[in-house]
């Protein structure tokens, strides 16, 4: 007897249109078996716009391991541990503190100096 494991992301969209979207893409990608659950609304308010918007919560759940992490990293963007991404994955990790340091922008004030 194997016991069913169910492998569960949750996302906030900002539409049922999202939700729709995110569906589709994994009845075209998705090979195990998946389930999709609405949890909730929630109101939030945007500090740069200051105004108010609604966000979906919204479960999705997945038989297999592989489904899970496929739709997280292809649909919803988000980095999986021990996959690598396809555009990282021949890529290698910087070595060092001196590869973490982040070049300086060139705003309009370097660019009037220059």
């Amino acid at each position: 007897m194997s016991a069913q494991q169910d492998f569960t992301t949750t996302l906030q969209l900002s539409s049922a249109g999202d939700m729709d979207k995110a569906e589709d893409w994994i009845r075209a990608n998705i090979r195990g078996r998946w389930a999709v659950e609405f949890l909730g609304m929630e109101e939030k308010l945007d500090p740069g716009l200051n105004r108010r918007s609604q966000v979906l919560h919204v479960s999705f759940r997945f038989g297999l391991r592989e489904d899970l992490e496929r739709f997280k990293r292809d649909y919803a963007g988000i980095k999986t541990s021990g996959s690598p991404t396809p555009a990282t994955a021949g890529a290698k990790r910087p070595a060092g503190k001196a590869a973490m340091v982040k070049p300086k922008s060139k705003g309009i004030f370097a660019w009037l100096r220059s």
